[in-house]
């Protein structure tokens, strides 16, 4: 009876993981996930965007749109990236980068990982020909399960 309950139980969580991984349906280029803040001086208006809501293992598909104060796209930005959780006391547990994606103030953010859940920032030093300025998101990745559920991820090729 107890073998019969763990089956039941595994399976259920076997369910449940494959239902929180399952994408949330964004229309075509319509981000799922998004945070915008200005930057802590106002000299940018940053929008993060992410195709699921961030969760521990995969590695994120984000990119971000950037803005002066007049709401201009800034093309030719200079952005350095860095996060984690201040509660634990570690970083990020890889190194992503921030490219530009294409000439109307798109970036592209790869190498974005979580290890775990809970409170995390997600910080962006910009630098333009108008100044540098830092923008720090908070979230949270909130569930276990789906820490759990999560496939063990592989780093890109060098």
């Amino acid at each position: 009876m107890l073998k019969t309950i763990l089956i039941l139980s595994c399976l259920g969580s076997l369910v449940a993981c494959q239902k929180d991984q399952a994408p949330l349906a964004p229309k075509q280029n319509e981000a799922a996930w998004e945070l915008t803040q200005t930057s802590s001086q106002g000299l940018f208006k940053v929008q993060l965007m992410c195709k699921h809501e961030p969760s521990v293992g995969p590695f994120q598909d984000c990119q971000l749109a950037l803005e002066n104060g007049q709401g201009q796209a800034i093309i030719d930005a200079k952005i350095s990236i860095d996060g984690g959780m201040p509660s634990h006391g570690h970083g990020l547990p890889t190194a992503p980068v921030v490219s530009a994606l294409d000439g109307q103030g798109h970036y592209r953010i790869d190498g974005l990982q979580y290890n775990m859940p809970g409170a995390w920032l997600l910080g962006l030093m910009i630098q333009t020909t108008a100044g540098q300025d830092k923008v720090v998101f908070s979230f949270e990745i909130s569930t276990i399960e789906k820490a759990a559920c999560a496939q063990p991820s592989h780093l890109p090729a060098s």
